[in-house]
């Protein structure tokens, strides 16, 4: 039985339900024509008619994953989370799947219900459940891995713009902590972190949205809530004023699932 999100087309659905308010634009200034486009590629999966402009081709033979013939553009969907090494010992992904195996034989009792959302639980310590340095290396060996493939999508389907959507199943956030000794810290910007931004910046792609439904975290005061979605104008994101890129200390990393 597939994971929540084996069915990519649930993450799309998923975009389409949020707040404007709670994605995060990065290009040029506010005004400038490039924000404008960056805007309205977003736009495009907001749109009531979402599903008529967005076609799932994942099972077609020229891929990517869905193309918009409408708006000329196509997308590739990608999966990261902070569990699992080397892409391939994942104790959280194998614990869903057994769980959503387990539901099987009961899911006949529930005819109407479309999806099954199923929260594993590993009793794993918190270094090796939730990892930065595995957070890292998923997005670095994904996004390279998809990179691989941008000729045979350009090729596949030229004149149209190509946006890496890249799903971030990582729960709760990361902070660079000041010291052992103390819960102060550096809260953790995935999307100002040097490292993961120079995964993609000179990748022939022209938009990367950065999609993170649960990085919820808890403070002792309050604080502003982190965009669930950041969408990147990656052609002109060198040059925009906008960027702090930020240099984390990975041996400092802490999650926040504590």
């Amino acid at each position: 039985m597939p994971t929540n999100y084996d069915n990519e087309q649930r993450i799309i659905d998923e975009i389409h339900e949020l707040e404007r308010s709670s994605c995060l634009i990065l290009s040029d200034d506010f005004e400038s024509v490039n924000y404008q486009r960056t805007a309205q590629v977003l736009e495009t999966i907001f749109a009531e008619d979402y599903l008529c402009r967005w076609k799932d081709n994942s099972k077609s033979q020229l891929p990517p994953d869905f193309i918009n013939e409408i708006d000329s553009i196509m997308m590739e969907v990608m999966r990261i989370d902070d569990h699992s090494a080397d892409g391939r010992n994942n104790p959280v992904l194998k614990r869903e799947k057994e769980m959503h195996k387990e539901l099987e034989s009961i899911m006949s009792l529930f005819p109407n219900a479309k999806n099954v959302f199923c929260n594993p639980v590993t009793d794993l310590p918190t270094d090796e459940d939730h990892n930065y340095k595995f957070y890292y290396s998923s997005f670095q060996r994904t996004v390279r891995k998809h990179s691989s493939k941008i000729e045979k999508y350009r090729m596949n389907h030229p004149d149209k713009k190509l946006i890496f959507l890249v799903m971030d199943e990582t729960s709760g956030i990361y902070f660079e902590a000041f010291d052992e000794n103390t819960c102060l810290g550096r809260l953790h910007l995935p999307f100002f972190d040097n490292r993961f931004l120079n995964e993609f910046i000179d990748k022939d792609i022209d938009y990367l949205i950065f999609y993170s439904p649960f990085n919820h975290f808890e403070t002792l005061q309050h604080h502003d809530e982190l965009p669930r979605l950041v969408i990147f104008d990656v052609k002109h994101l060198k040059n925009s004023k906008m960027m702090q890129f930020i240099d984390y200390d990975e041996s400092k990393m802490k999650s926040s699932e504590l």
